[in-house]
């Protein structure tokens, strides 16, 4: 049993820095080397500091350095053999300021306080508006807004991406019957959230349905794929969405998603290019081979292509004239609240360009499919 006549009136935050860096900003932050241990630094605290002290820490230090320093409270005099002995159980850092720094997070989950905008995704050759892409955006109610990627960083940091993807999926789709007049939306989903809740598809089949939406109308744009890849129920999932009849599209190809036995192992719909491979093509000659070699392959194996990040005149003709099928960006249009229908002038940001793209029989044809494509599975719908 603990020696309990040892303890202290006084509380002691104990670390063990992890690096120099850290050994570095825990002495500005006022900790001080325990002298019979001087790996270890002590600060004297009371519990009503503890909050700002961990915030400070969750704001400042390096996410690794909250992963890898370790720490303790204790009452635990600093020359006890028992200070030792408890620090054998110290924590990670991350364990307290993880779900400090992301307390908004957790907030926007139980409120479900997830909204949207939608970005256009244009038709490259005629300037027409395809689709629109659903961003989420979390509100607090003092008003802050947190971004996409602010609000996928924190579920993927507190392991809630499955919680996360499942109301964001929910919410969005309520959001798309309130705005839709029959056109097409692309909804981001991680993958592995869905592996974890495979009736959560099911779900949302009904809810489109019970909305008087259509399944057509929806592509579910997979992210994070690339640890995906060699998942053997990856598969089972894409047939699974498309026996529902939602369109199939892959995010980041090119940049956080490997190329390599890709259009093989998923062989989507829709692949977009990442912005680090689309952004700057117009004066790069090995993002151009490299976008030509996509494009190649993708049209030869029936997928359009949508290349994302577009934000200059000359990147946006390039790509139109290179043959992309669609382009996404804010020198296209940003995300708003409201669907944007006009119409792009097309000629204003490609003045050089008097003719449609050679693929454009193809493209033609390949965009009826996907558009006229129906599910498989509705006899099974009650």
């Amino acid at each position: 049993m603990r020696d309990t006549s040892l303890l202290t009136e006084v509380l002691h935050l104990v670390v063990q820095p992890n690096d120099t860096e850290a050994h570095a900003f825990f002495c500005e932050l006022g900790l001080q080397p325990i002298p019979d241990v001087p790996q270890l630094l002590c600060l004297v605290l009371d519990e009503s500091q503890l909050r700002g002290v961990f915030c400070q820490i969750s704001q400042r230090l390096s996410e690794t350095g909250q992963a890898d320093s370790r720490f303790i409270l204790t009452r635990s005099p600093l020359q006890s053999k028992a200070l030792l002995i408890e620090f054998l159980h110290a924590q990670p850092l991350s364990s307290v300021t993880v779900p400090i720094k992301h307390q908004w997070f957790f907030q926007a989950l139980a409120d479900r306080a997830f909204v949207f905008k939608y970005q256009p995704i244009y038709n490259l050759a005629s300037g027409e508006v395809l689709a629109y892409e659903c961003l989420a955006r979390a509100v607090q109610g003092q008003g802050q807004y947190f971004n996409g990627k602010q609000i996928l960083d924190a579920a993927l940091s507190t392991h809630c991406t499955h919680e996360f993807d499942e109301l964001a999926r929910e919410t969005c789709i309520n959001a798309i019957a309130q705005v839709s007049n029959g056109q097409t939306f692309f909804i981001n989903v991680l993958p592995n959230a869905i592996l974890q809740g495979p009736k959560s598809l099911e779900r949302n089949l009904q809810q489109v349905l019970a909305l008087g939406l259509q399944p057509q109308q929806i592509v579910f744009e997979l992210t994070e794929v690339e640890a995906l890849i060699q998942h053997p129920d990856l598969s089972r999932l894409i047939h699974q969405i498309r026996d529902y009849g939602f369109g199939v599209a892959i995010d980041d190809l090119g940049g956080q998603v490997a190329i390599d036995h890709y259009f093989m192992a998923l062989h989507p719909d829709v692949i977009k290019l990442d912005r680090q491979l689309v952004q700057g093509c117009s004066r790069h000659p090995v993002q151009q081979i490299l976008l030509k070699s996509l494009l190649y392959s993708a049209h030869e194996m029936g997928i359009l292509v949508v290349a994302e990040g577009l934000e200059t005149a000359e990147d946006i003709a390039f790509c139109r004239d290179l043959g992309v099928d669609f382009g996404q960006g804010f020198g296209l249009a940003k995300p708003e609240v409201t669907l944007q229908q006009q119409r792009l002038d097309i000629s204003s940001f490609c003045p050089l360009i008097n003719r449609r793209p050679a693929i454009a029989p193809l493209f033609a044809a390949k965009l009826a499919a996907f558009n006229s494509r129906q599910p498989r599975l509705t006899h099974a719908i009650s």
